[in-house]
């Protein structure tokens, strides 16, 4: 199987800044990479690393207009993730990730990593013939 050539699409969604709203994040996740044509597997672990950047990102003390903005960039084998929040003082940090979900995101993505307050996702897959 091949996947489709097609110029790099963006689905940016902002959801309040809660972990009640993973589900949603991980949702959008599954359905970019099955658009892409990406396995089950494939699709499962972007959507663990979607979901344990997340849940770094709403481990904080945030009032009602605290928001989390996820953007999701799909181009050819490959989904990128951008999450960042607003309405939160503290900017997370590469040192916020702990041990535990340093050892699932090693196992489920490609790279990771936070920068300027946003912490980045990819996933690649190789096609299939």
């Amino acid at each position: 199987m091949r996947y489709l050539a097609r110029v790099a699409e963006h689905v940016d969604i902002e959801i309040p800044l809660h972990t009640r709203h993973a589900s949603t994040v991980r949702a959008v996740a599954a359905a970019v990479c099955a658009d892409l044509g990406f396995s089950v597997d494939a699709i499962d672990d972007l959507r663990l690393g979607v979901n344990e950047a997340v849940a770094l990102l709403s481990d904080v003390d945030a009032g009602p207009e605290a928001r989390l903005k996820i953007t999701f960039e799909a181009g050819e084998g490959a989904v990128t993730v951008r999450c960042s929040r607003r309405g939160v003082d503290e900017e997370p940090h590469a040192d916020d990730i702990d041990v535990l979900a340093k050892r699932i995101l090693d196992a489920v993505v490609d790279e990771y990593g936070i920068a300027g307050g946003v912490f980045t996702v990819v996933k690649r897959v190789a096609p299939t013939s």
